[in-house]
Formats: C-alpha cells, structure tokens, sequence
C-alpha cells in the first residue's frame, strides 16, 4: 500500500490549482475569526471558537466539497485510477490510500494550523466559561475528518469531475441552511432539526458548547463511525465491480 501512498501524493502535489486553492481556502476560517473579532462584545475563547463553529464551519463543508471533491475526481478524469485496478492492488488498499492521503492533508491544512492559533489566543484571552477545551477540541477534529471523508467517499462512488463537486457541495450547505434558519421560519422543526443533527455538516455550528451532555458526544462519535462504515462498503462494493466508465 505504500507505493499507492506514495502515488496518491504525488498526484495532489501535480494537481496544479486545485491544491494551491485548497491551501488559501483552509486559512479563511481563521481569517473569518479575526475579522470578526472587532464585532465581538467580549473576546474570550468561547465567544471566539464559537464564531469558527458557525461561520467558519460554513466554509469547511461548502468548500472541502468542492475542492477537495474536484482533486479527487481529476484522477477519474485523467482515467489514471485505471493503473491501480490493471496493477492488481487490493480494492481495500487503493480506498485506504485516498483516505490516508486525503486526511493528512486536510489535518495539515484544516486541523493543524488551527489549533496552533487558538493555543497562541488562548494565551491572550480567558477561557469565557469554555471548561471541557478537550473534548471541544476532539468533536472539532473528529467533526472535520468526518466532513472530509463523507466527501472522499462520495466523490469515489460519483466518479465525475463535476457531480461530485456539485453533490458534495449541496449536502455540505443545503442540511445546514436549513437546520440554522427552521427553527426561525416555523414551530414544528423538532423532527427534521433532530434529523439533520446526526450529519457532521449541522454538528459543525454546535460543537462548542461551555458543558457536554454525553448524548452529544455519543452522537459525534456515532455519526463518525456510521459514516464512515456504510460509505466504506459502499465504495467499496462499488470498486470491486470494477464497472467504470
């Protein structure tokens, strides 16, 4: 599997704009947070990881669905996916590889530079009644991995240079826009909001929270190994077919 590794990388770093793209994307939710830092009553650390969930969260389901869809879905374009199958590499490690690949590289970009920031703000500003920073922590980073590969999974099973941008560009905003702005449109929202919290494209705006029941945690981690099981079977199932066009 090291030689699929190592030929996935080297496909990301020749995709030309799209990584360059995804790179500049991973910093506007930090840029988002300082900007709206002027507009914030108090600055604290709940009050700012906050402002992430909501607006930043908005631009990591929107755009992860589409750039990082569209890095993928090249290599469907370029029908270079076809070595992998003609070399006779197990279906379970070409799928790994992606998601190996894939997640380093948004950790690199989506993760890592934004814990090194609030480590540095959280220096500067009190914590704002944000006791449980761990566990605020592991949902944000379990929540984004899980956005990502939703989208790596599904841009394997589209296997289109535009459907799978475009599909994951919708499951990533439209289940959002609706759960934020139902409850304001009308009274009975309590069912369709109790759906569309178990999609980690609502459960980025509410992560941060000063104390966690673990009905919500549960939910999380549920929703991340859910995800993750069903997509992989079925991306799976769909690779072993082996019916690509």
């Amino acid at each position: 599997m090291s030689k699929l590794i190592k030929a996935e990388f080297y496909r990301v770093s020749h995709s030309g704009i799209f990584l360059k793209i995804f790179i500049i994307m991973g910093l506007f939710p930090l840029l988002m947070v300082f900007v709206s830092l002027s507009d914030l009553d108090e600055i604290n650390m709940f009050s700012v990881l906050t402002t992430y969930s909501q607006g930043g969260g908005f631009l990591i389901s929107g755009y992860v669905g589409i750039i990082l869809s569209a890095m993928i879905s090249n290599m469907y374009q370029n029908r270079t996916y076809y070595y992998e199958i003609m070399d006779g590499a197990s279906t379970h490690h070409i799928i790994l590889s992606k998601i190996i690949v894939y997640d380093i590289i948004s950790a690199a970009v989506l993760i890592i530079p934004t814990i090194i920031t609030f480590i540095v703000m959280g220096n500067s500003y009190p914590m704002g009644g944000l006791e449980e920073i761990g566990t605020t922590v592991f949902l944000g980073i379990l929540i984004i991995m899980n956005i990502v590969n939703c989208t790596i999974f599904i841009t394997m099973l589209i296997r289109h240079i535009l459907g799978g941008p475009v599909l994951n560009y919708t499951l990533g905003i439209f289940p959002m826009m609706i759960y934020l702005t139902l409850p304001e449109l009308t009274d009975d929202h309590k069912k369709i909001t109790d759906v569309l919290s178990f999609l980690p494209y609502t459960q980025i705006t509410e992560f941060v929270k000063p104390e966690y029941e673990n009905s919500f945690i549960f939910k999380v981690v549920g929703t991340f190994v859910v995800c993750f099981a069903v997509l992989y079977a079925l991306t799976y199932a769909s690779y072993k077919k082996k019916n690509f066009k």
